[in-house]
């Protein structure tokens, strides 16, 4: 078994004021992509020096934060939840963000992710809780709750991994679950490290890295041993951690926190092997 160890490297400044950061999401080793709540704007900012390079508003505020998650989709797009039942669609070319195709729900999503070639799996904070839905927004699956007291209360965050299974956090069961891409329930992960897990990601086939937003850590899951450990904390400048992604090509691993314009950049610096 091997793990990941990091150290801090950078802070990137976002150059754009009255920021709260619900997402954020690496699309290229030189561009993230932000879900700014404050400003109702989805915003492509370059990451040596924070700068917007492009943005886009999302014409579906009212009174409450709306905008939620993002995911890159396989045909390069990516995928934004609107907490109006709907996904909003995004292109990306180059350093540059238009609107692309609306998909409207029968409820409000949270998280999403994607599932399959095409499809993508989107979570929500009441039944159905999953749903599998294809580019025009038709149901392919639901999740069917299981089990006395239900497996998910408040489930935000979702991920895939490279062999399609799809990840979910749950921050009020502190739990992590895994279930195929027909929604079927397979495994779910906890861990005394973990407290209010929100973000959820891959590095490696079975290193997921998870924000524990109520203990001010990041903690790293090996979801084929079940094991888990600390890989940043606070004295690494992990506070409140809520989102989080990783650029392969640069070996970078970005965190963010709510209501902040700030983004801690940290730098793979090995691997230990077990």
């Amino acid at each position: 078994m091997s793990t990941a160890v990091f150290e801090r490297k950078e802070i990137v400044t976002i150059a754009s004021k009255a920021v709260d950061l619900r997402d954020i999401l690496v699309v290229s080793p030189g561009c993230i992509l932000l879900c700014n709540n404050s400003k109702a704007k989805v915003q492509m900012v370059e990451t040596r020096d924070g700068r917007v390079l492009s943005e886009m508003s999302i014409p579906y505020w009212i009174s409450k934060p709306l905008i939620t998650r993002l995911c890159l989709t396989r045909n390069g797009q990516a995928a934004l939840t609107v907490e109006v039942n709907k996904v909003q669609m995004i292109n990306i070319r180059g350093q540059s963000i238009t609107m692309g195709t609306l998909l409207t729900l029968k409820y409000d999503p949270w998280g999403v992710s994607t599932c399959g070639e095409s499809d993508l799996v989107v979570s929500y904070h009441t039944a159905p809780w999953l749903e599998v839905i294809s580019t025009d927004g038709s149901v392919r699956h639901r999740f069917h709750q299981t089990g006395a007291t239900g497996q998910f209360i408040c489930p935000n965050f979702l991920t895939t991994s490279v062999d399609d299974y799809i990840y979910v956090s749950d921050w009020k069961t502190k739990t992590i679950t895994k279930l195929d891409s027909s929604l079927q329930l397979i495994q779910t992960f906890s861990s005394p490290l973990v407290d209010c897990p929100q973000a959820i990601i891959f590095i490696s086939p079975d290193q997921l890295l998870v924000c524990s937003y109520a203990n001010d850590r990041i903690v790293l899951l090996n979801t084929s041993t079940g094991k888990s450990s600390i890989l940043l904390g606070e004295q690494d400048g992990i506070k409140r951690p809520w989102s989080l992604s990783y650029c392969t090509e640069r070996q970078k691993l970005y965190v963010a926190r709510l209501q902040t314009d700030i983004l801690n950049a940290y730098k793979l610096s090995k691997m230990l092997f077990e």
